[in-house]
């Protein structure tokens, strides 16, 4: 089943990772660096996978995967509305 939904996850992780991009570029915020660092060691987990392998530390490749797409996406997710704070918003005049 996970093997349906790869390219799908992919493509979300790419588009995240474009937008995180943007929010790195537009808002300098000290949050991002702690950010950072996570993304980018959740972001070499997932490539570094064996493909082939069927259990990684007891278990089953995919749910690892899996649960690596879904942490990096809420990662990013709550980075970005951590990080827009004041410098996001619009100001006032």
């Amino acid at each position: 089943m996970f093997e349906n939904f790869e390219f799908v996850f992919k493509i979300v992780f790419f588009c995240l990772s474009i937008g995180w991009i943007g929010n790195i570029l537009l808002n300098n915020s000290e949050r991002q660096i702690l950010i950072n660092p996570l993304l980018i060691l959740i972001a070499s987990l997932i490539i570094v996978m064996p493909s082939g392998a069927k259990e990684v530390l007891g278990f089953e490749a995919n749910n690892v995967k899996l649960f690596l797409y879904i942490f990096y996406y809420l990662v990013i997710i709550v980075g970005t509305t951590l990080t827009r704070g004041k410098k996001g918003k619009l100001k006032k005049r």
